[in-house]
C-alpha cells in the first residue's frame, strides 16, 4: 500500500473512533469514513493487482 494511502487510512480510522465516542454518536460521519476506508483498500488492491499483472509480462 502506498504511504499516502496508508496515512489517509489511519486518519479515517481515527476519525471513526472520534465519531463513535462523541456524545451523541455521529453515525453519518462514521459510515462515511468507513466507506472511505473501504474505497482506499479496494483501490490499493486494484492498483497492486494491475502492477503485478504488468510485471509478469
Amino acid at each position: 500500500m502506498d504511504k499516502y494511502l496508508l496515512m489517509m487510512l489511519i486518519v479515517l480510522t481515527m476519525g471513526m473512533g472520534f465519531a463513535i465516542f462523541k456524545e451523541p454518536p455521529s453515525l453519518e460521519l462514521f459510515y462515511a469514513q468507513l466507506a472511505g476506508a473501504f474505497i482506499i483498500v479496494g483501490y490499493s488492491t486494484y492498483k497492486e493487482r494491475r502492477t503485478r499483472k504488468s510485471s509478469k509480462k
